[in-house]
């Protein structure tokens, strides 16, 4: 790749690559492709150099357990399912950590060729830096699923492998590891970029969980798709801030994941948590009727029965029903208070400081409002 034409014209063996089997479609963006053959050369890399796959230091080998095991569990079901229905392919189903290092690797090791057993070790370092392009190096550094076959990979040598990756991220968003299916010297004759996407978003969602300080909302259009891959999934603190959010989510409500973090429940939906959980559990329906900030009707269901109650309570001292009368804010405790004191804020943020808006989303008088924020300031002068 030393001029603009080899560039081009590699490029157009790769499209035709993609071309010899109906299930795998070409690409609609080259462009991570492009930025990858670039970064290679910009790290002094060649293609004609021969690559090995080496381990990473038996210090780094020894902590993968440790550091990632937790990713790896969370994984497992999907990943074993996957190994099990490719189990007469030769293919191999890989974890990835956020480095590129083989965490994890489910495969029917008899039927898998010596060259994809050799390269796809556990501890073995599959990043670009030290293999050049590939699936999992790409979905690593853009974020993206990406597929990689024959003269994609930048190495000579690595072009026999043929690897479609996915990231996967945290609720949070921060980049955690990539799930890869990976074969030697062949095509696949299926929709291996379907299966890959598929077990990536479950794999996603698994990781999120209820605790005592997060609820989780699982919401879709369709009933039916609620505990699926295809749900949308927010987390939410007792405040009523959304704390992590998985891709569906950000395509259900039109927002990028990065921007949906921070923002109150209720700048996204026309209900208020408050109207929610006001009454016990035992009290309310398993599914919920919302209607999203851009319009979008869904079917809701809150999982975390813990939060839920503190999140009830929070919310009537909000309205000033959970409190005796002759409670004093000096009296009620600093958590709470606290709480009660970042709900209103960040609710104020969301509706541009309009008070009206606050108190009418949280359920609670304009007195309220004015009444937390001035005990929040401490007394004046």
């Amino acid at each position: 790749m030393t001029s603009t034409s080899e560039l081009q014209a590699r490029l157009q063996t790769v499209r035709g690559h993609y071309r010899i089997s109906p299930w795998i479609q070409p690409r609609d963006d080259e462009a991570p492709l492009l930025r990858s053959w670039q970064r290679c050369r910009d790290a002094g890399m060649r293609e004609h150099e021969r690559i090995s796959f080496e381990l990473v230091s038996r210090t780094l080998l020894a902590t993968l357990d440790d550091e990632h095991g937790a990713l790896v569990r969370s994984a497992r079901p999907e990943t074993e399912r996957l190994a099990q229905a490719l189990r007469g392919t030769g293919s191999a189903v890989l974890m990835f950590n956020a480095r590129g290092v083989v965490i994890d690797r489910l495969c029917h090791e008899a039927a898998a060729p010596a060259p994809l057993l050799q390269a796809t070790r556990k501890g073995v370092n599959l990043a670009e830096r030290c293999v050049g392009t590939s699936a999992p190096a790409i979905s690593l550094a853009e974020g993206v699923p990406y597929l990689v076959g024959r003269d994609a990979h930048f190495f000579d040598n690595v072009r026999p492998f043929f690897c479609v990756a996915a990231p996967i991220d945290g609720p949070d968003g921060r980049r955690l590891g990539a799930l890869d299916i990976t074969s030697y010297d062949q095509v696949p004759g299926f929709d291996v970029f379907s299966l890959v996407m598929d077990a990536a978003a479950a794999i996603e969602n698994s990781l999120f969980q209820p605790g005592p300080d997060r609820l989780l909302v699982h919401f879709h259009p369709r009933a039916e798709l609620l505990g699926t891959p295809m749900e949308g999934l927010l987390q939410v603190d007792a405040a009523g801030t959304v704390t992590g959010a998985n891709r569906m989510a950000a395509r259900l409500l039109c927002t990028p994941r990065s921007a949906l973090l921070g923002q109150a429940f209720c700048a996204l939906f026309d209900r208020r948590l408050h109207g929610l959980f006001a009454q016990p559990s035992r009290q309310r329906a398993d599914l919920v009727e919302m209607q999203t900030h851009v319009g979008l009707q869904v079917m809701a269901r809150f999982e975390g029965e813990d939060a839920r109650e503190g999140l009830r309570q929070l919310l009537q001292a909000d309205s000033g029903s959970a409190m005796p009368a002759a409670t004093t804010a000096a009296e009620a405790p600093a958590s709470l208070r606290t709480l009660e004191c970042q709900a209103i804020e960040r609710t104020l943020a969301a509706m541009g400081g309009n008070v009206s808006a606050t108190a009418k989303a949280l359920g609670i008088s304009r007195n309220t409002i004015y009444r937390r924020r001035q005990e929040a300031a401490g007394p004046a002068g």
